[in-house]
């Protein structure tokens, strides 16, 4: 049996502005077992990293907002009731982040080996010799060579590449036992892309450290994950296994994610499917489901009302009109899937 390590139930989060109140994650719930990957697949703005950031209680507030139902466990406590002492023992140790862009996240006035040995000083009883060493340990592990002179050096004498095994190296630095990946491939070129996310998975396997994968990339997704969360404006809409997601697709708009990425089997020449439309003002967020308005299966139904889960197994489910009876009694089918996939 694989143990739960981090367990969010009905996750609320709204952003107070001028314009008015953004409700930019809207009753998420999932589940993370140790040693496990989780990837959180959508469109920019669909919530992901703003759930992301609750889990690591970064939502500032006044202006962002946990809702007071919202609940966040990990390992048999309930982070949204830490105290600010609590936070700082649980950010780094407990666990971490690796950010989507490694030249904002990394001090450039400060040496690299400093940046890594400040947050392992913060957490373990550790001389600064031995700090030094386990900075060492550190980049050999994320594979960056010459350690004892890199050490030494600016974040400006890193390639893009090198800087994001420097954020990784400062996420693993007291062997948290979560470890959130924030579109960690982002503006890499797809040589590197494929290196770090091959070290990600060896680390993984190594430190039996669970992770949570934010992406809107499918193709990151296939080789890394276990479970898959489709989120689409401030909801999942669909979650599953990556076999679940990637054969059987219940919800539209999984589906529509998964032809717009580029096959071997595709084609000469023939052009990706696109989404038309664009996602909802989270402000005036739509009383039904988000995705009625760029669904070419939308019915009266799903502009009023928001669907329930549907479940297909014990770890496949999708909030779809659809799968009710009466939608398929209407439209006279049996397995949406097959209309999905042959749409």
């Amino acid at each position: 049996m694989t143990n739960q390590l981090l367990a969010v139930k009905n996750l609320r989060i709204s952003f107070h502005t001028y314009a008015g109140e953004v409700q930019a994650v809207r009753g998420v719930s999932f589940k993370v077992n140790e040693g496990e990957c989780m990837a959180i697949v959508g469109e920019s703005g669909s919530g992901k990293t703003v759930t992301s950031k609750a889990v690591l209680g970064l939502i500032e507030p006044p202006s962002g907002e946990v809702k007071a139902d919202s609940s966040i466990n990990f390992a048999g406590q309930e982070v949204l009731k830490f105290t600010d002492r609590q936070w700082r023992n649980y950010r780094g140790k407990d666990a971490a982040m690796i950010f989507q862009d490694p030249m904002t996240s990394l001090n450039p006035t400060m040496k690299i080996g400093r940046q890594i040995m400040e947050n392992i000083l913060l957490h373990n009883k550790l001389s600064r010799q031995e700090a030094r060493e386990r900075t060492l340990e550190l980049l050999r592990m994320v594979n960056i060579p010459n350690p004892e002179e890199r050490i030494n050096q600016y974040p400006y004498e890193f390639s893009g590449g090198m800087r994001q095994r420097v954020v990784i190296a400062i996420a693993l630095a007291c062997k948290p036992r979560l470890m959130i990946a924030d579109e960690p491939t982002t503006a890499l070129d797809v040589t590197i892309q494929a290196q770090i996310l091959q070290l990600l998975r060896n680390i993984q396997k190594q430190e039996h450290t669970a992770v949570i994968m934010i992406t809107h990339d499918l193709g990151v997704v296939a080789g890394m994950a276990d479970y898959i969360s489709v989120m689409y404006a401030g909801r999942i809409v669909e979650q599953g296994t990556v076999a679940e997601i990637f054969s059987h697709p219940q919800h539209p708009y999984t589906s529509a994610l998964l032809k717009a990425v580029p096959s071997l089997n595709q084609e000469n020449k023939a052009r990706l499917q696109i989404i038309p439309g664009t996602p909802p003002d989270m402000i005036a967020p739509p009383q039904g489901c988000g995705f009625a308005s760029r669904c070419q299966y939308c019915m009266k139904v799903c502009q009023h009302r928001d669907p329930a889960y549907t479940s297909f197994s014990d770890t496949h489910q999708a909030a779809c009109w659809l799968h009710d009876d009466l939608a398929k009694a209407a439209f006279d089918y049996q397995d949406v899937s097959e209309v999905l996939n042959h749409a």
